[in-house]
């Protein structure tokens, strides 16, 4: 069902980005690492990770400039409306609270959802530690906030690809860096969630098969519906559907697709190289 909604408020994050915020008026708590589909009248309906809800009732996505639909969505004002159908998909679940080390290592928009996850984490107790990375200073999100999670007695890291900010280099190479320091015994008692370029989690899946990790990613794939009909987000061999199973998966069930790190599907179904 959509619901039409009214914007609230809306924060310029970086080049090209957007944080849009609303209120729905059911009671409906959404959870961190699932979605919503956005509908913007006249335009299109997209898919977009919830970045935050607060404590009165404030649902928000962070929106990049890539097409059609989503410059429509940067183009709005205060007090337009929108429809939202939602929240949709599986989401990270909270770790035990005996977890020894806990990861959230986001690259690009990938960060979006772990924004989320990490106020939940935060509201209940957790100590943990962010890696962000991207390709230059102006595509970092939320650098101001996620910077001041050190006041909860978490950690921040960063990197860019152009080594304009923060260490130079790639978040599984920072990542390989900051499990170096874990004792091997506690290896097995951490738990990394992860968002960004397939290319960087598929990387760090492999990392976490070799030392014993659990992992948890979000992968994101072509939806049109985001309720199983059109078929655009289905995962080789398996058929796993990214919008109803999705999109969060464990490490057991990314082992199984082969389709993970390699392809994804067009508009039109045919599978292409990631």
């Amino acid at each position: 069902m959509i619901r039409t909604v009214k914007i609230n408020r809306i924060i310029r994050n970086c080049t090209g980005v957007k944080t849009i915020s609303f209120k729905l008026e059911d009671n409906i708590i959404p959870k961190p690492g699932q979605f919503v589909m956005v509908w913007v009248p006249g335009v299109d309906e997209i898919p977009m990770s919830i970045s935050d809800f607060d404590e009165n009732g404030y649902w928000s996505f962070t929106a990049k400039n890539v097409g059609e639909c989503t410059n429509a969505l940067q183009n709005l004002n205060i007090g337009d409306f929108i429809g939202i159908r939602g929240p949709l998909g599986t989401h990270f679940k909270i770790p035990p609270k005996s977890t020894k080390h806990i990861f959230l290592i986001g690259g690009g928009f990938g960060m979006a959802p772990l924004k989320f996850l990490a106020n939940q984490l935060i509201k209940s107790g957790f100590k943990f530690k962010i890696i962000e990375g991207a390709k230059s200073r102006n595509e970092l999100l939320f650098l101001d906030e996620l910077s001041n999670i050190k006041d909860k007695n978490c950690e921040f890291f960063c990197c860019t690809d152009d080594g304009s900010y923060g260490q130079k280099g790639f978040p599984t190479t920072l990542f390989e860096e900051k499990i170096s320091e874990i004792e091997p015994i506690d290896l097995k008692n951490t738990i990394i969630y992860t968002c960004g370029p397939e290319i960087m989690m598929y990387h760090l899946f492999n990392m976490c098969k070799m030392y014993g990790i659990e992992l948890f990613a979000s992968l994101e794939r072509i939806m049109r519906c985001g309720c199983g009909l059109c078929g655009l987000c289905v995962i080789d061999p398996i058929g796993n559907l990214v919008c109803k199973d999705g999109p969060i998966f464990n490490l057991a069930e990314l082992n199984k697709m082969d389709d993970f790190g390699k392809y994804k599907r067009d508009f039109t179904g045919k599978k292409i190289e990631i």
